[in-house]
């Protein structure tokens, strides 16, 4: 233990003074306490002003040098035009010294989702979904999808009911497309796309495994072979892949990324935002265990059944197949089992705070057809943060 905690004190050591060099300001201005967080792209810093009497503090974010840049001004400017606001992250200050930038914004203590989410009450999740919702509205205005909603990027400060969303190292510009106006001209244009869109398929297997493939003829006129079977031939193999923005956090990816659909919307930050509310009714996270996007894909599939599954795939222009038909489950059912089995475990291990929030977790029906709602499978038909916000749950 002690070995682990001077490893930790060294890291902390090495991670300051990493911070302090390479922009000489950040030692001129702040005193740097530690590192509070980190990402794939980034590590973050808890410091205080030398200048002030230390009650106000900072997160410093140090971006890694291989961040191209072209997404670091993505993520300033997403916090300079939107932050500040509606529990959207605000900037203080940036600062560059050659390839090196760090953001300065406004500290927020926290507490971890794993904390709080087995004992929510129903008023605590109205909040905790507004707040959200709100921030997420805010976002989407703007026409910017975040890209990485999840409980993480969603800080809480569950003592003085604070909020922030936080992270827009993943954030995307969003174009909303034209409404056609030539309808038949356009129609015919979609029933092509959609021919040759329904050529690529996906093969799930025994509910794990999946392969992507074309079945459209070579011009020297070679046939795939492996059309409907549980494995991929060397016509399909030698076609190039289809590429589509795929970027969020495994558990979290709405069913159009993992189906690698190119034209994607504000509606997957909706479904992240989904995927934390079902936790929450079920007290259960992570709720799905992703390691990759196959399984990601058979995990929803055993909630919504192969046949909606299907559905999905091909308003997106894509089939699936699968090896055997998944009933699906009813997720009111779900939640309340799993939310009971929580509770038990709960009450095994700290009675008195069990008997404490055990009489405010009834959710009652609203909630589950809001998270239905969030997470509809049909990305054009997905509630908008605007729609969630004025749902009935929110009402009662």
């Amino acid at each position: 233990m002690e070995n682990k905690t001077q490893t930790q004190q060294d890291d902390n050591k090495t991670d300051n003074a990493i911070t302090k060099n390479t922009i000489p300001l950040i030692k001129d201005l702040f005193h740097v306490h530690g590192k509070v967080g980190e990402g794939t792209f980034s590590s973050v810093f808890l410091a205080t002003l030398k200048s002030s009497d230390g009650s106000k503090k900072f997160a410093l974010k140090y971006l890694v040098p291989t961040r191209h840049p072209e997404k670091i001004e993505r993520e300033l400017q997403c916090m300079q035009q939107i932050g500040g606001k509606d529990y959207v992250v605000g900037l203080e200050l940036c600062l560059r010294s050659f390839e090196t930038v760090i953001f300065v914004m406004p500290y927020m203590r926290h507490d971890k989702f794993s904390e709080y989410v087995q004992n929510m009450t129903v008023q605590e999740t109205k909040d905790y979904m507004t707040a959200l919702l709100t921030a997420l509205r805010r976002v989407h205005q703007f026409n910017i999808i975040h890209r990485d909603v999840k409980p993480s990027n969603f800080l809480y400060d569950r003592c003085n009911r604070r909020y922030l969303l936080v992270d827009f190292g993943l954030a995307q510009e969003y174009v909303p497309e034209e409404k056609p106006k030539h309808h038949k001209l356009i129609n015919s244009d979609v029933q092509s796309v959609k021919r040759k869109k329904s050529d690529e398929v996906l093969i799930i297997c025994n509910n794990k495994e999946y392969i992507s493939m074309n079945t459209r003829k070579k011009v020297t006129g070679e046939k795939c072979c492996c059309f409907g079977k549980p494995k991929i031939c060397s016509l399909c193999t030698s076609r190039p892949e289809q590429t589509a923005p795929r970027a969020g956090t495994p558990g979290f990816r709405a069913p159009e990324v993992l189906l690698k659909y190119p034209s994607q919307t504000p509606a997957i930050d909706i479904w992240a935002c989904g995927v934390m509310m079902l936790c929450i009714l079920s007290g259960t996270q992570p709720f799905f265990h992703s390691p990759d996007d196959c399984t990601a894909l058979a995990e929803i599939t055993t909630i919504f059944g192969s046949n909606k599954m299907q559905q999905c795939a091909q308003k997106l222009g894509k089939k699936i197949i699968f090896s055997e038909e998944i009933p699906g489950i009813d997720i009111v059912s779900l939640c309340q089992k799993l939310q009971k089995r929580n509770k038990s475990l709960l009450n095994n291990s700290n009675h008195n705070l069990y008997e404490k929030v055990s009489s405010g977790n009834q959710f009652p029906k609203e909630a589950y057809h809001l998270l239905l709602s969030l997470l509809d499978l049909d990305h054009k038909t997905r509630f908008t943060a605007d729609q969630a916000l004025n749902h009935p749950f929110f009402k009662s």
